[in-house]
């Protein structure tokens, strides 16, 4: 039996479970499964109670649930020894003042460097910071919010891009790339929704380049679903290009709508089931 529960893909079996933890009719049905079909915003738990049963699971969010947010994200790269700016990890504020205390002048990058918030989606809670003054008041910031439970922040090197990096979307066995380009120079972020605008007509090799290094770090890490950015050193583009961040939900603007969208991602879906017996594939509609 094929369960989904994607409210846009079709199984043996259809449900869904929208704000409310999975209960025991749901844990019935995962278990008779051969395999599940999850969406891309799936909570924790069900997720969990999904991989709690020798049943197939598609995405695999394994690591998504074990490195959460940015500050996972950089010990997923390290594990996995693929390249990416240096970078420290700050559980906290607290943590930050004990490593580099305030008033003493000391950072961990010479200036301009970059600020991260650990969640955050779309370039929110990222800065690009030019003086101490101005990395207090994000510092500031976060620790106002540590109170609702938002912690942990990343500070990483800056790199000089060009104004442009690279998403490599991952459709299961599928790879998609193309530049996110920014071409306002006061602004560092490429992110569509900040003005960014997509290309992919300009410099294959390296596009085809970071489709092959993100191929192997999917290997490695079993990531089926995610929109990886990767971005080149404009000064030594010859150099592998660097891991930024994965993007387990990313927008949709590449693939023209949402209802392409999820044509794309029902075709992957087959070829993941056909993966393991091509009858399962023939039961998604």
């Amino acid at each position: 039996m094929i369960l989904s529960f994607h409210p846009c893909i079709d199984a043996d079996i259809n449900t869904i479970v929208a704000g409310r933890p999975p209960g025991p009719e749901e844990e019935a049905l995962v278990q008779q499964a051969d395999a599940i079909i999850l969406p891309q915003g799936v909570r924790e738990d069900l997720y969990a109670l999904c991989r709690k049963y020798p049943t197939q699971v598609f995405p695999n969010y394994d690591v998504r649930f074990q490195l959460p947010g940015k500050i996972g994200d950089i010990s997923l790269f390290r594990s996995t020894a693929v390249s990416y700016p240096k970078t420290f990890l700050f559980h906290n504020v607290a943590d930050y003042q004990s490593q580099f205390p305030p008033g003493e002048d000391s950072f961990p990058f010479s200036f301009p460097f970059v600020v991260k918030g650990n969640y955050g989606g779309e370039g929110r809670m990222i800065y690009k910071v030019d003086s101490g003054s101005a990395l207090w008041n994000i510092l500031n910031q976060f620790q106002a919010m540590e109170s609702t439970g938002t912690r942990g922040f990343i500070v990483q090197q800056w790199i000089d891009h060009g104004g442009r990096d690279v998403r490599v979307v991952v459709l299961f066995d599928r790879l998609l790339s193309y530049w996110r380009v920014q071409n306002d120079p006061r602004q560092f972020l490429t992110n569509l929704s900040a003005g960014g605008t997509i290309d992919t007509q300009s410099e294959h090799h390296l596009l085809e380049k970071a489709e092959k290094i993100v191929h192997h770090f999917c290997k490695k890490t079993g990531i089926n679903l995610a929109g990886i950015d990767l971005m080149y050193n404009k000064d030594d583009e010859a150099k592998d290009p660097l891991f930024s961040e994965i993007n387990y939900w990313f927008g949709r603007r590449f693939f023209g709508s949402s209802e392409a969208y999820y044509g794309e991602l029902k075709k992957a879906v087959k070829r993941w089931l056909a993966f393991f017996d091509p009858e399962w594939a023939r039961r998604v509609r």
